[in-house]
């Protein structure tokens, strides 16, 4: 009798680990399926956001670095991988890492702000060239969330009031061009503030409104390495304050009102080599003395 009561619970005990692994696999099962179908509209929803970008003519590249370190680029979804990868997840992974996307006239205004809306999901972008846009906040704010973003390019276009403030404000970038854009210049004083002007290495005003005043503020962003201000309002005033950039190696001056007065306070630049003065009133005297105290410059001034 009493081996009987024994081993009743020894079977309920063995009907309920039955019964718990079950569940358990059941639940692991469910777990993985619902992690597959959520992969599956990751991977579609991404590449429908390239598409939309692709209709609009956007050049889509990936950047792949191999254990050497060497660089190659490709359209996005031409880059070759294993073969027992499906293509769509592989390209997915890859993602894209630079986007070149102008404005095309048959646009609406509410299209280009659903794809402004978009970039945030390129996870893997860090460099994106914008060319003849309108840039309110809400777009802005778009380009803010965008996670790997380091490298951004705002060509001739026109930036609403506060616009660059709030990007100043929002990215940790390492080279911004703005090059033949419309923006209120004030708004660069953001650089005062931020810690943008010590990631900034490289920034591009090229025909921009820009004067003496922006000269003032990059002088503070002393990890500068190139600056193009062609076409800009800069003078001797401003010059001076840029040669106190530690780091500067590539300056650009071209059509500029600059003079030998400036130019002269180069020489306290260590780090110049490549300095751009065509159509500016710097004489060759000037030049020739400025080569003899910095050997390792290369001047131009066709």
């Amino acid at each position: 009798m009493s081996a009987n009561v024994e081993t009743e619970p020894v079977r309920l005990n063995q009907k309920n680990r039955r019964i718990l692994l079950r569940r358990g696999l059941i639940a692991a099962l469910i777990a993985i399926c619902a992690l597959v179908v959520w992969s599956v509209f990751l991977v579609m929803r991404f590449h429908s956001n390239v598409s939309a970008f692709q209709n609009q003519k956007a050049q889509l590249l990936v950047f792949d670095e191999n254990e050497a370190g060497d660089i190659t680029i490709h359209d996005y979804g031409t880059m070759p991988g294993p073969a027992f990868i499906p293509k769509p997840f592989l390209n997915y992974h890859r993602s894209v890492t630079w986007m070149d996307w102008k404005w095309q006239p048959e646009s609406s205004p509410e299209e280009v702000d659903d794809l402004f809306a978009l970039l945030p999901e390129f996870h893997k972008l860090e460099e994106l060239y914008l060319s003849g846009f309108q840039i309110d906040q809400k777009r802005a704010a778009a380009l803010t969330q965008i996670p790997q973003l380091r490298h951004l390019t705002i060509e001739a276009s026109q930036l609403e009031k506060s616009v660059l403030t709030s990007l100043l404000k929002e990215k940790r970038l390492k080279s911004i061009s703005l090059a033949g854009s419309t923006f209120q210049e004030e708004e660069l004083d953001a650089l005062k503030h931020v810690s943008e002007k010590e990631t900034l290495v490289t920034l591009l005003l090229s025909n921009c409104q820009v004067t003496d005043r922006t000269a003032a503020v990059l002088s503070e962003c002393r990890n500068l390495e190139t600056l193009q201000l062609d076409g800009t309002q800069i003078t001797d005033t401003g010059l001076k304050m840029l040669a106190r950039l530690p780091h500067l190696k590539v300056l650009v001056l071209d059509h500029t009102a600059v003079t030998d007065a400036g130019v002269k306070y180069l020489s306290a630049t260590p780090e110049l080599v490549e300095l751009s003065l065509s159509n500016t009133g710097v004489s060759d005297e000037v030049l020739d003395s400025l080569k003899q105290e910095l050997p390792a410059l290369r001047i131009s001034d066709d």
